[in-house]
């Protein structure tokens, strides 16, 4: 009887045994495939086309393609809805709406390009649809659709300039502005130099004021020292009693 309990005993562990390793297999296999697929995930490109408003000047806008993935993406196609239009300058120079077509991206690379102004832009909205390639002999494309809204930027004002290196930029524009007309011989400069003649005059008045105010000092100090040791009790004329 107790030979037999001991051989059910033996045989219940084994298959809590069997059974906890056959689910430590399931879950080790889930984790595995979620593991791949997350790995597979951050590895992947993602383009986003944007227009942002000019850094330079808030009345103009400028498109923005950028790969905030972590792989590169090749032959993308970027399409807005209503399609973009190129401002005056564009317009006139015959310029096309530049990124339409991009050959490769790299991770974390941007493209940007003036556009047009923002006043006709700042009411619009936008379906933008994007398509990519992981690999350039991929047959099958990535895609991304979202819709973008300039009215976003509505009400939208700036204190100076958006960067500190846009703003350093200015001031050496204005300085070279400045500095061109004196170059041109238009302006004067008005300069004050300090040479050895104005030092040595300047050691001069210095040592001249001494002499005046801590010199006689001194000597009558002296001599009152002096006339307490002279016979007489000191009954004698010196610098300061003449």
């Amino acid at each position: 009887m107790t030979q037999a309990i001991a051989t059910w005993g033996t045989f219940a562990a084994a298959l809590a045994t069997a059974i906890a390793t056959f689910f430590l297999w399931r879950v080790t296999g889930f984790l595995a495939i979620e593991t791949k697929r997350m790995a597979d995930a951050s590895a992947q490109p993602q383009v986003v086309a944007n227009i942002v408003l000019n850094q330079w000047a808030m009345n103009h806008a400028d498109i923005v393609i950028e790969n905030t993935g972590n792989a590169t993406a090749f032959e993308i196609e970027v399409e807005f809805d209503p399609p973009l239009e190129n401002g005056e300058v564009r317009e006139r120079n015959g310029s096309l709406v530049p990124f339409s077509r991009i050959s490769i991206l790299k991770p974390g690379q941007v493209l940007s390009s003036y556009l047009a102004e923002s006043a006709p832009l700042i009411d619009k909205s936008f379906a933008v649809s994007i398509t990519w390639k992981v690999h350039p002999e991929a047959t099958v494309r990535q895609a991304l659709s979202y819709e973008f809204r300039m009215g976003d930027y509505m009400g939208m004002s700036r204190l100076g300039a958006s960067d500190p290196a846009i703003q350093i930029a200015e001031q050496v524009k204005k300085i070279r502005e400045d500095w061109q007309s004196v170059a041109q011989g238009q302006r004067k400069i008005r300069t004050d130099i300090f040479t050895e003649a104005d030092r040595d005059r300047e050691q001069r008045l210095i040592e001249e004021r001494y002499r005046d105010r801590v010199a006689p000092k001194s000597s009558a100090t002296m001599w009152t020292k002096l006339k307490r040791l002279l016979p007489g009790g000191g009954n004698h004329d010196g610098p300061a009693d003449r």
